[in-house]
């Protein structure tokens, strides 16, 4: 077993590490998906199955996979294989085509969060513009434009590598959003009748709070926290050797569970605020969020704020996506680094193409490729480290330089309670799709 190559970039700092991991955890889930089943399942009932789930699924679960991928020192293309998982180059190919498929459509949706950062922006100076998301989704040109240049910042960054590049970033990006993010929360939260919607919202609701319930919190962990033997392998493997894994685990979920806190009073009390829907999905954050801004205020600058904060961590999380693939080719080919990264943003940008011709693709494609595969490909990193990793060498892994307690009774955990779940909750996934 490999569990060092000295020849692989690794972050250069703790601190960087975990603004890096939590720029791939903090996406657009956290926005249009969290308050919405906050608010449809149960209220404060939900937030508590969902930090209950994170803590007991979601920590162990990120701990495996980084796990894996520091002791194998490889992403997605290796790690399974070199863990001695059956088929393991097969799963490999498996998951970096899903991951492929998935940057295709999410940059589309990327590039529409760009879109409309520069359409509050333009209106801040006063240059009219059009905002409208249905005009938006039928005009493939300006889709296309601002898919590219999504595509090209992405690789802009990556170019520059994983310290100069992601880290860095990583680094000035993660604190800004969470900035803005506070200022727009005291300014939802301020709005007339929004507080009285956001107690309405907070409130438990037993009435809403099913046997499905937790199992709509669990997908809602899986795919908050980017877990699905990609993101995170690849993340992984640059992990120094002296990074405390436990620890950086902790960090990064509750990072997560931040940002989905405060998006939610975010969006919640200033869509009650104007007796707007706040419905799941695309037309949350594209149709009902600019609707509040145009009723609000300084609306215009608001609506920058917002949608060019959430623009960074959309940015970072679709970095991570063409970093998975980038990482599989230098580790397997010859190719130069630069080289991955522009052959890879031009596939993704190609791939694209249906999704700016159709929402409904977006939405299918984010059914299939991300609530369904990346469940999948959680379900096989963990079966990978904990089943065909050595025990004692998986201990070793995850209590490397580590601050905190880990227990072995915490590695029979991953073996067999984190597996019930993903299993439970990609059955629940599919009975309700």
């Amino acid at each position: 077993m490999v569990t060092e190559a000295t020849s692989r970039s690794t972050f250069a700092s703790s601190w960087g590490t975990i603004l890096s991991t939590a720029g791939v955890a903090i996406g657009l889930g956290n926005i249009w998906r969290f308050p919405y089943m906050m608010g449809q399942h149960g209220g404060a009932l939900f937030l508590v199955a969902y930090l209950l789930i994170a803590i007991a699924f979601g920590l162990p679960g990120l701990m495996a996979e980084w796990s894996l991928a520091r002791h194998t020192r490889r992403g997605t293309l290796g790690a399974f294989e070199r863990a001695g998982l059956p088929g393991g180059r097969y799963v490999s190919y498996l998951l970096l085509l899903t991951v492929l498929m998935a940057s295709s459509y999410y940059g589309v949706v990327v590039g529409w969060v760009l879109y409309f950062a520069v359409h509050f922006g333009l209106d801040v100076v006063s240059i009219e513009t059009s905002g409208s998301f249905e005009s938006l989704s039928t005009n493939f040109s300006v889709q296309a434009i601002s898919l590219v240049a999504v595509s090209s910042i992405c690789a802009g960054v990556l170019y520059l590598g994983v310290h100069r590049g992601i880290e860095r970033l990583s680094r000035w990006g993660l604190p800004v959003f969470f900035v803005v993010l506070a200022v727009l929360m005291v300014r939802a939260l301020t709005l007339p009748g929004a507080w009285e919607g956001t107690l309405e919202y907070l409130k438990p609701n037993w009435d809403q709070f099913t046997r499905t319930t937790p199992l709509a919190a669990m997908g809602q962990v899986f795919f908050s926290f980017g877990l699905g033997g990609t993101f995170m392998l690849a993340y992984g493997s640059y992990m120094r050797n002296d990074e405390d894994i436990p620890r950086a685990a902790v960090f990064t979920a509750g990072a997560d569970v931040m940002a989905a806190l405060m998006a939610g009073l975010v969006v919640i009390p200033a869509a009650l605020a104007f007796g707007l829907p706040t419905r799941s999905g695309p037309a949350l954050m594209f149709e009902v969020m600019p609707a509040v801004f145009e009723h609000m205020p300084a609306g215009a600058v608001f609506g920058l704020m917002f949608f060019g904060s959430i623009f960074i961590v959309a940015l970072l999380s679709q970095m991570a996506a063409f970093e998975v693939v980038v990482s599989a080719i230098t580790d397997s080919t010859k190719w130069a680094r630069k080289r991955s990264v522009i052959a890879v943003a031009l596939v993704s940008t190609t791939l694209a193409i249906p999704a700016l011709l159709s929402v409904d693709y977006v939405e299918f494609s984010d059914f299939i490729w991300g609530s369904t595969m990346q469940p999948v490909g959680g379900l096989l990193a963990v079966i990978a480290f904990a089943w065909y990793v050595n025990m004692g060498d998986a201990l070793s892994e995850m209590r490397r330089s580590s601050r905190l307690p880990v227990p072995t009774w915490l590695f029979h955990w991953i073996r067999v309670g984190v597996p019930v779940g993903i299993v439970s909750t990609l059955v629940f996934s599919w009975v309700e799709g």
